[in-house]
């Protein structure tokens, strides 16, 4: 297995693999903390790094490739070079390659790209014996290109969703009350939390606009924003000239569940986001979540009005209506929360786990 880099989902998936697969599994990383300050272990699991520089990486790939010890290679997509590399390389020796995607249509492309991809997907699409898309976009992508059905299997990409769910239904009534009150947060009042990189394509601008415009018009809102990156400053600056803007820096573990436990709904307004694991984490914590069209989970998870809302992306005005109708109604936000937490329910890391091995013996057998 080959991942660009260790990451909470990424070792939640190989921890259960690992365990699940009945054969040995040997995981290289191309890298550590690439995205992001991750600082995570490899503790528990039979992984590695491999070399600095694509030109070490990919001969350290052929050479293990060359010593017949494996029956499937499996890669975490196509973008990176040594991704690429590792997956022409397999092919040549005649090892089957499984390939994990998130990827979907995208939203505005120059003319030339897509002239390119017409022709050259269809031929790197052959290349793998099975692809694993997160969910119902992904597979799309996949059948656009023309790769048949009889060669995918939807992998439903996803986090620890029992442990998540466990541990945040854990939390008692009163402890979340004490956590809202120390976030000065009164028991009328709805928190819409933001949580992931602090990037121009997550919609940050239209979100901290949307919230604007929600409170001149509704009081008894907040908006708790989680992470880091270029908008920092930005949101910094919100934060200081409204009392009802908070930042509360990257948060991990015990930290995060907190402030899912904490908030009332989670607001996702990406103008391009391959999936959104954010949304898993939220819904399994029992939040309904407000996320644009340009998500790539929306189409499995945001069931619009049932487990969620789904609006159009780049405008604050559907985000503000959208937080309005929530805000006024806290029957109808606890109840897509819980429809929410059901949706969510099956998607587990465990059964994600068991459809990638599945996928596994279905490369061998071709």
């Amino acid at each position: 297995m080959i991942y660009i880099e260790p990451t909470p989902y990424v070792l939640a998936l190989v921890h259960q693999i690992v365990s699940f697969a009945g054969a040995p599994v040997d995981v290289l990383f191309i890298g550590a903390n690439i995205s992001q300050p991750w600082d995570l272990s490899l503790d528990g699991i039979p992984a590695s790094y491999l070399p600095h520089g694509t030109i070490a990486a990919c001969r350290c790939i052929a050479k293990k490739l060359s010593s017949a010890k494996y029956s499937v290679m499996h890669l975490a997509g196509w973008g990176h070079p040594v991704l690429l590399s590792a997956l022409i390389v397999a092919r040549l020796t005649g090892i089957p390659v499984s390939v994990e995607t998130d990827s979907a249509m995208p939203v505005t492309q120059p003319w030339f790209k897509r002239v390119a991809k017409k022709l050259l997907n269809p031929l790197l699409f052959s290349l793998p014996v099975v692809f694993l898309p997160g969910g119902t976009r992904q597979e799309r992508y996949l059948h656009h290109y023309g790769v048949p059905e009889s060669r995918i299997v939807v992998a439903q990409m996803t986090v620890d969703v029992i442990a998540i769910t466990k541990a945040t239904m854990a939390i008692s009534p009163e402890a979340r009350r004490a956590q809202r009150t120390a976030l000065g947060i009164a028991a009328d009042e709805c928190v819409f939390l933001f949580v992931g990189r602090l990037e121009p394509v997550k919609g940050i601008a239209v979100l901290l606009d949307a919230f604007s415009l929600a409170y001149a018009k509704m009081r008894n809102v907040q908006l708790l924003i989680a992470g880091d990156g270029l908008l920092r400053g930005m949101v910094e600056m919100a934060a200081a000239s409204s009392e009802r803007v908070r930042w509360a820096g990257r948060l991990t573990g015990q930290a995060l569940l907190d402030a899912y436990a904490a908030a009332d709904v989670l607001v996702l307004a990406s103008v391009f986001e391959p999936w959104g694991l954010v949304v898993n984490e939220a819904m399994a914590a029992g939040l309904p979540v407000i996320a644009s069209e340009r998500v790539g989970c929306v189409d499995d998870l945001v069931a619009d009005g049932k487990t969620g809302i789904v609006i159009d992306a780049g405008s604050p005005t559907p985000l503000t209506q959208a937080m309005l109708r929530l805000a006024n109604d806290a029957p109808l936000r606890q109840a897509m929360g819980a429809q929410a937490r059901q949706r969510i329910s099956g998607w587990t890391i465990e059964a994600e786990a068991k459809i990638v091995i599945g996928a596994w013996y279905q490369a061998l057998r071709a």
